[in-house]
């Protein structure tokens, strides 16, 4: 049997490195250059937004004038449609109204300037609109008319005619639009709302078929509406014209009739009237304006 000697006493450990004690890393955060990178992708993003964002301000803005305007030519087709003459507030939006007429004969180019209430100061060569009635009168106008000729007043010869009406719009906001009444409108031409209103220049052109019989006529009117309008001074023809520009057509029985200096049938349905300018004679001559009215309820 063998005999297992006394276990050999255990051997001396070997000291542990005494030293200070280890510190626990706490979470790691960004780094200079991740935050720099950050920063390079943000500015990329705001650089792709603010070159999107006038295009779709301007998309707004384009959308917002052609719903001004689709709701405007409406209330101007009717009241030319419809001969509607009571319409006294059209008068407080048209600004001014130039009528063209150019001669067959090669007679020089007549122009004649009409002005609103609203407008400021006495613009030289214009008239002044006294009631709504002459301005639809003036709209009215047919494209070809026969009227003497300014080289010989015993000629009849064709004229054809161009009508431009300056609007303020109708309808949007109340803060570009002055409420004034009948009896005062003459007296506030400077209210200052209406140098920030959108502006815009219509066109019309009214052309008669010929019907089967006298009265059966149809009347193809027609406007065309371009637009921003901005002014460059008082007088008539200072003003800028933008590029946009939309076009309405429409329907009308029967032709308009020329208003002689005096107003047919009912006065009592027109309201307060001034009669229009240059009342027409018999004969008239070239310097006379002619007013035309559609029959009351064409359609």
């Amino acid at each position: 049997m063998r005999l297992s000697g006394p276990s050999a006493p255990p051997g001396p450990t070997s000291p542990r490195p005494i030293g200070p004690a280890r510190r626990v890393r706490p979470g790691s955060g960004f780094t200079l250059i991740e935050i720099a990178l950050c920063i390079a992708v943000v500015a990329i993003a705001m650089v792709a937004i603010i070159g999107v964002l006038p295009a779709g301000l301007n998309v707004q803005k384009q959308n917002r004038e052609e719903s001004l305007l689709t709701q405007d030519a409406e209330l101007l087709l009717n009241a030319v449609r419809g001969g509607q003459t009571r319409l006294q507030e059209l008068l407080n939006y048209a600004d001014r109204v130039t009528l063209i007429r150019q001669y067959r004969d090669r007679s020089p180019t007549r122009t004649n300037h009409f002005h609103g209430p609203m407008v400021a100061g006495t613009p030289s060569g214009s008239d002044p609109f006294g009631d709504a009635f002459q301005l639809v009168g003036l709209i009215s106008r047919p494209k070809y008319t026969l009227e003497p000729s300014p080289s010989s007043r015993s000629t009849a010869v064709t004229v054809t005619n161009i009508v431009r009406l300056e609007m303020r719009s109708m309808s949007g906001s109340m803060a570009e639009h002055p409420v004034i009444r009948w009896n005062e409108r003459r007296g506030n031409p400077n209210d200052p709302r209406i140098d920030f209103a959108f502006r815009y220049r219509v066109t019309l052109e009214t052309v008669t078929r010929p019907g089967s019989s006298p009265g059966a006529e149809v009347s193809e009117v027609r406007m065309i509406l371009e637009w921003p309008l901005q002014r460059t001074g008082a007088e008539p023809d200072q003003y800028r014209l933008g590029l946009n520009r939309r076009e309405f057509r429409t329907d009308v029985l029967g032709r308009p009739a020329p208003l002689r200096g005096n107003v047919p049938q009912d006065p009592a349905y027109f309201g307060n009237i001034a009669y229009p300018f240059n009342p027409a004679t018999e004969t008239p001559g070239p310097g006379a304006v002619l007013f035309y009215r559609f029959p009351p309820g064409s359609l």
